[in-house]
């Protein structure tokens, strides 16, 4: 199962969403049930498109949860990559971001992308691969 990825078809966090430039959004997905699944999920952001990322930029993949998916408040975990000193480039398909769902999550999760910089180009899909147990 080594570079698979199971995940339910049609679900998404984000699908298809525009990078943000310089700025943070939420996931044009809105949320799932993803609360108590004890660390058998993790999040993925993957190219659904070509993107760039130019040099020095901070890309980051949050999660926030709600118990009443109203309220969404962050948690404590993050995914944050500093490009390097060159255009960073990924092939549609291509892996970007990937983190656990902490297993006291609340009911409700969504995601959050944020950048540091402008001239961001692409679209990402935001999914969860559920961990073979």
């Amino acid at each position: 199962m080594y570079k698979h990825t199971l995940r339910v078809n049609g679900e998404y966090l984000a699908k298809a969403q525009t990078l943000p430039a310089n700025s943070s959004s939420v996931g044009n997905g809105g949320s799932i049930k993803a609360g108590s699944t004890m660390g058998a999920v993790e999040v993925v952001m993957a190219a659904a498109d070509a993107v760039s990322i130019p040099a020095s930029t901070q890309l980051t993949l949050q999660l926030e949860g709600s118990d009443d998916n109203t309220t969404f408040t962050l948690l404590p975990v993050n995914f944050v990559v500093t490009t390097a000193g060159s255009v960073t480039k990924y092939k549609k398909g291509e892996e970007l971001a990937r983190l656990p769902i902490p297993s006291n999550a609340p009911k409700h999760v969504r995601c959050r992308i944020v950048t540091n910089k402008t001239g961001v180009t692409g679209g990402v899909d935001v999914f969860c691969d559920f961990l073979p147990r």
